[in-house]
């Protein structure tokens, strides 16, 4: 499918977001032949480089991080011609004085894949330079701020410059095959959307665990933690995509409305259950990936005294309707055993077990993979085969998503492109979303100070502290550990 005419400008084109994920991404769209002749890709950074220097690095990138790009040269060719480079020291008012007027026949699509804390001087500059046209869609990285207060600073600069319709805030984990899947599998399947509800679900788990440590990210990580990095934005974001209620479309604004109805329904905690429903804890040494592993709190550039999680898992309600009494498990986690994400739905038991040879059966499980291999698992009570009478068995009817891609691996950063080219808001974050979710987050933060919630330890390489098995196992049920089936 041909897209509409754009020109993308990457602010940040130099750096480490742009070579990995956003020009490999568009890359691979080139080969799909999506684009048009004119549509253009603008790198933005503050290097002296000329056109050529910028395509040759651009080259070096793709060889790098794109797999086969050497059996692409045709593509390569028609790609090349699309780059371009501006220089812009975005403080500097000569640079901005020459910056070029932004096309006004086309789709300007400003990509600032640079750090939140430039968004304001570049989103200021743009307005005061009269460089901002209708045309302008400007998309920014979550998450946005370390609370509510410095969030609605960045958005406040954001809505200085923009319509709220222009800005698109990314939260890359909605762009991934079995996030996205989640809807299909939802809306597109009367036999799941009939028993998502308290009725047949016993409750949910969501986790998403990283095996590698802070890797030298110590200064920015010990200033914002596991709950601020990964639960604010990504957990609470796939929370909601698995328990609003059905949009009107999926091309529209009431999928934001329904995850906007979802955050406002969150059962917010208090003193009485502060320490009984959240767990955050801090890795110690160990052994991770088959090395030895140091503590976080003797990583280069973490604080001790900061005292900063690096660990966390929540036990969450939603208090609505279809939710009543259903609990949500939630936990993220730097070093952990393995790198593992994945939405597990438990189903309730069969009300009455009619098979006397089955001592009990196995609940329904619905696993959502959504790293290392993304798919879908749905786990069965079966029939054994060729036995006398009914012995039953677990039978998983597997799907793998990268079976079905076309060229390589799809990233996605390239589907939430897509949907920024095409001028579709639905999986991007509105304000009122990031709002509803930082004061639920804040709320937490206060009471862990407040309350002197303890900081826990767990071994680099493990799935985490006793406490997380605790919060569960006191409900007579376990985590799903990894890709453990």
């Amino acid at each position: 499918m041909m897209l509409n005419t754009f020109s993308l400008y990457l602010f940040g084109g130099t750096g480490d977001l742009a070579n990995r994920k956003l020009l490999p991404a568009m890359f691979r769209q080139e080969i799909l032949s999506s684009f048009d002749e004119s549509s253009e890709i603008v790198g933005v950074g503050s290097k002296e480089l000329s056109n050529e220097d910028y395509i040759a690095m651009v080259k070096r990138s793709l060889a790098e991080y794109f797999h086969g790009f050497d059996n692409h040269e045709e593509p390569w060719q028609t790609f090349s011609k699309r780059l371009r480079y501006l220089k812009l020291d975005i403080n500097s008012e000569e640079d901005w004085n020459v910056f070029e007027k932004l096309p006004e026949d086309r789709s300007v699509i400003l990509y600032l894949a640079t750090p939140p804390f430039l968004y304001q001087t570049i989103s200021n500059n743009l307005k005061s330079y009269n460089l901002v046209n209708k045309n302008c869609r400007v998309v920014v990285e979550k998450p946005l701020g370390t609370n509510l207060e410095t969030s609605n600073e960045i958005n406040d600069s954001l809505a200085n410059g923009f319509e709220e319709h222009q800005i698109y805030r990314i939260d890359h984990y909605l762009g991934k095959e079995a996030v996205q899947n989640l809807l299909a599998l939802r809306f597109g399947n009367t036999i799941f959307e009939r028993s998502w509800s308290n009725a047949a679900i016993d409750h949910i788990q969501i986790t998403v665990a990283e095996d590698l440590g802070v890797e030298g990210r110590g200064n920015y990580y010990d200033d914002t933690g596991a709950l601020r990095d990964m639960v604010q934005n990504h957990l609470l974001q796939i929370l909601c995509l698995i328990t609003m209620e059905p949009p009107v479309s999926i091309n529209n604004e009431s999928v934001r409305d329904e995850k906007l109805k979802v955050l406002k329904s969150l059962q917010s905690f208090n003193k009485d259950n502060i320490s009984i429903d959240s767990v955050r804890a801090q890795y110690t040494d160990g052994i991770s990936k088959g090395k030895a592993a140091c503590a976080y709190k003797d990583e280069d550039g973490v604080d001790p005294i900061k005292n900063t999680e690096t660990f966390v898992a929540l036990k969450v309600a939603i208090n609505n309707w279809r939710w009543a009494g259903v609990p949500f498990y939630i936990r993220t986690g730097k070093r952990m055993e393995s790198k593992s994400s994945e939405i597990v739905v438990r189903y309730k038991n069969v009300p009455h077990n009619i098979f006397s040879d089955q001592k009990s059966l196995a609940p329904n499980q619905l696993v959502l993979r959504i790293h290392p291999d993304e798919g879908i698992d749905l786990k069965l009570n079966t029939k054994k085969p060729d036995v006398t009478g009914f012995d039953l068995q677990e039978l998983p009817l597997d799907l793998n998503l990268h079976d079905y891609n076309e060229i390589g691996h799809q990233d996605c950063y390239e589907r939430l492109l897509l949907d920024v080219i095409k001028g579709n808001t639905a999986l991007f974050v509105r304000r009122d979303e990031v709002e509803a979710s930082w004061s639920w987050i804040d709320n937490i933060i206060n009471l862990w100070k407040s309350e002197d919630v303890p900081m826990e330890d767990y071994i680099s390489g493990s799935w985490g502290p006793s406490n997380s098995d605790l919060l569960l196992k006191r409900e007579y049920r376990s985590w799903k550990n990894g890709n453990k089936k």
